[in-house]
């Protein structure tokens, strides 16, 4: 039976999500607590857990549900609400409708919904995974949490790292769903419940939520755009609802731009923008950010990151519970702790790229389609053989090992390619997995992707596992650390159907990334903007972490924890040092990334295991 002062020390380690208010209850064998920060609803009718009128079905949730104003409307005559929330919506759907409800969701969110009656809890994510659900289950007990720290501090989860997360850390520097880096710990997947009958002690996971790519022919590029523009303006609009301050993050870049437009159109007084720079003019956007902000006369708020926040990575350990190194991290730090000086919630421009072909990688998904009209053991054996000759530092064998690969693959791997001897070089020889192994996150959708055009299929693997575990982990765990909401208005259903409906000939170009997108920029702000090239979000990474890999930040990660008692190599490290002095030239792979992950990893090892 849950304890309630287990229950508040649980809550108490995610109170940064939720410093308005606390809520525990206790329920026979179940027991539920919640941190609220404020947003739709000031009022403590908006307290959780949140009851039904006879309170047999109770609910936890994290998020927000946009339509949740039109399903309250239909549901208004079984039932009579006693807030304004989008909380109350969800217990009333569910008695409506049952589990099938998160198909009439359009939001961001992870819920449970515990109902006494049929003694039964019900779990779910949103279709992009862009809130976190975490459990753990054995035959004597279920926890879960929006974070890793309350399940840890139940008492009841051991920190045993998992090795096989370990080798995907060291292998994408992230870990896909639905493993943790501990072993006792799972992550629900993005589009998925999870059902627990209380009375039998069963549980089943399900895929609730896919893309699915249906093009429909006979419509100019120009038609496309205007319904992107207005479909994107109505979630924008709908995603302006909120009892508190309210703006957005302005990067400069086509996709932060258009939700920033959409969002000043939709606003009566001056909307808030926020934007960080860096001193190093190449890796920095602020330029193009300042003329948007100007054309659009936002209130703009701009910062300036250095080298110096690098010193920052040591306490976000704190927010990210599991070793998580997409260097990004850090101004998205920096501009969700800006923005919290003003504003209580901000609309973010992420997913763009995934839905819209915004990476280099789709263009490159395309050139090596030719590839698929060779006999698979032939581009195996050739290049196979290419990458074996060559030196695993070096940028002909990572291509050779890719193009080994059969086709689907092939294009996983633009993603991320598993299986490099510099991963196998980190690790003790105890807990390397073999590289087959490693292609156990791309099996799993492989075959739903066949059929699937190339560069469509390079989006899904985005959109299946690049985006729900770096893109918006990243952002949630950094804005949630300053108690702050990001919405992503792009990451709507609508818009992701959308976005698949649209043959692959006109939402790619060969030559210009988002194309359709690049045509809604010209409307707004000219030509000029909208055939910028893409930057992308993140820290002038190979300048910063050349000054790392100083002999004293060897001397410190060499006698770390993680060297002595987690299982990695000096040797390697030793190695890696000594790659990125030498510097990574045409023909060599530049290695700071590596780096970065292995001082992710040090303080996320201080953290949780020291």
């Amino acid at each position: 039976i849950p304890e309630e002062d287990r229950l508040r020390r649980m809550a108490q380690t995610i109170r940064h999500r939720g410093p308005d208010d606390e809520g525990v209850l206790v329920a026979g064998s179940a027991g539920l607590a919640h941190r609220r920060l404020t947003i739709i609803d000031l009022s403590s009718a908006g307290h959780q857990p949140m009851s039904n009128e006879d309170g047999t079905v109770w609910i936890v949730y994290n998020g927000e549900v946009y339509n949740f104003p039109e399903l309250r409307e239909a549901l208004r005559q079984p039932h009579q609400f006693r807030s304004h929330t989008d909380t109350e919506v969800l217990i009333h759907l569910y008695e409506e409708v049952g589990e099938s409800m998160v198909d009439r969701l359009d939001g961001m969110f992870a819920f449970a919904i515990l109902d006494t009656k049929r003694q039964r809890l019900f779990l779910a994510r949103d279709p992009f995974g862009i809130k976190p659900l975490y459990y753990s289950w054995n035959a004597e007990r279920f926890v879960f949490g929006s974070e890793i720290k309350p399940l840890l501090a139940s008492g009841e989860v051991a920190r045993d790292v998992d090795p096989a997360a370990l080798n995907d850390y060291f292998d994408f520097h992230w870990i896909p769903a639905p493993r943790s880096i501990f072993r006792e710990v799972r992550k629900l997947p993005h589009a998925h419940t999870l059902s627990i009958d209380l009375n039998r002690w069963e549980h089943q996971v399900r895929r609730y939520w896919r893309p699915q790519y249906q093009p429909e022919t006979g419509r100019s590029a120009e038609s496309w755009s205007d319904e992107i523009a207005e479909t994107l303006n109505r979630s924008v609009r709908s995603q302006l609802i909120s009892d508190v301050p309210l703006g957005t993050f302005l990067s400069g870049g086509i996709d932060s731009s258009l939700v920033t437009y959409y969002a000043a159109k939709n606003t009566s007084g001056r909307l808030k923008t926020f934007t960080i720079d860096f001193q190093e003019s190449g890796a920095s956007e602020g330029e193009h950010a300042r003329f948007i902000a100007q054309q659009l006369q936002t209130d703009a708020v701009f910062r300036t990151l250095t080298e110096d926040s690098l010193a920052n990575l040591a306490s976000l350990a704190e927010y990210y519970d599991e070793p998580f190194a997409d260097s990004s991290l850090l101004p998205t730090c920096a501009v969700s702790r800006v923005a919290r000086e003003s504003v209580t919630v901000t609309l973010s421009g992420d997913g763009g790229d995934e839905l819209f072909t915004g990476y280099r990688s789709h263009q490159m998904a395309h050139r090596i389609s030719r590839l698929d009209y060779l006999p698979t053991f032939l581009t195996a054996g050739l290049f196979g053989t290419l990458a074996a000759l060559t030196g695993p530092d070096t940028r002909l064998h990572e291509w050779s090992r890719r193009f080994a690969l059969p086709p689907t693959r092939r294009r996983a791997s633009l993603l991320r390619l598993p299986g490099r001897s510099i991963r196998l070089d980190k690790l003790a020889p105890e807990l390397r997995e073999p590289t087959e192994a490693r292609f156990w996150h791309l099996d799993q959708y492989e075959n739903e992707l066949r059929g699937v055009p190339p560069i469509t299929q390079a989006q899904f693997y985005d959109m299946l596992l690049y985006l729900p575990n770096d893109i918006l982990v990243k952002v949630d765990r950094a804005s949630m650390a300053s108690s702050l909401e990001a919405r992503v208005p792009v990451l709507s259903r609508p818009i992701a159907e959308l976005a698949f409906r649209i043959p692959e000939s006109i939402r790619f170009d060969r030559q210009l990334q988002k194309p359709l997108l690049r045509r809604l920029v010209a409307r707004h702000f000219g030509d000029r903007l909208a055939r910028l090239p893409k930057h992308g979000f993140s820290i002038p990474q190979s300048r910063w972490m050349a000054t790392a890999a100083s002999p004293q930040q060897e001397a410190e990660l060499l006698a770390g924890g993680a060297v002595r008692q987690g299982g990695l190599s000096a040797d390697g490290i030793r190695r890696l040092f000594a790659s990125i002095r030498h510097g990574s030239g045409r023909w060599r792979t530049d290695r700071t990334e590596e780096l970065f992950a292995l001082l992710v990893f040090h303080h996320w090892w201080n953290r949780y295991l020291a």
